[in-house]
């Protein structure tokens, strides 16, 4: 299966590794900004605010790729070159990409639980950018020892959304909801 189909689409494997290479530098400015403001982060203040801040950037990236991907689409059907796709391409896509964020709060979990003797938590917070600033107010002594059983599930509560998001995206860039002609004339 290649990149591309018949009518010059991209592929659902393309697509994925695109949603997949946003999310992943969505965590890394994430956990920049994070680290960036660490002479401040002591204040609970900043941290809230950081991580209001890192929900945005990460979720209007995710976003993002679904709009791309929308307007693309929407050029394809638009000429005739193509007929209408699913429109739940980037549900499914979204769902994939969450589950592939669940993956280091269940190995923090199971660190947790079966007592390992590697503590997933650093390594955590620099995967998960966008809970960096959840995991400082929640497990503030950084160790797994003093992380209670329920972090890691709130953990995955924050990344619940992706799916909506990159429907959402995708509805937008289809639909044309952010044409600058149609903004600018109404």
């Amino acid at each position: 299966m290649g990149y591309f189909d018949k009518s010059g689409r991209r592929s659902f494997p393309k697509l994925l590794l695109t949603g997949f290479l946003f999310m992943l530098f969505g965590n890394l400015l994430c956990t920049i900004m994070t680290i960036s403001i660490a002479p401040f982060i002591s204040m609970d203040f900043i941290k809230v605010m950081i991580f209001i801040f890192a929900l945005a950037v990460f979720y209007s990236l995710i976003f993002t790729v679904g709009y791309r991907d929308g307007d693309n689409e929407q050029k394809y059907v638009r000429l005739h070159k193509a007929e209408p796709p699913k429109s739940t391409k980037w549900l499914v896509i979204g769902i994939i990409l969450m589950l592939i964020m669940f993956i280091p709060s269940v190995v923090l979990l199971l660190d947790k639980l079966c007592g390992w003797y590697f503590d997933f938590t650093l390594v955590h917070r620099i995967i998960c950018g966008m809970v960096y600033p959840l995991s400082l107010m929640l497990v503030p002594e950084s160790t797994i020892d003093s992380m209670q059983e329920f972090v890691p599930f709130v953990y995955m509560l924050c990344y619940a959304g992706i799916p909506a998001a990159a429907h959402l995206g995708y509805y937008f860039g289809y639909t044309q909801k952010f044409d600058k002609d149609k903004l600018m004339y109404k």
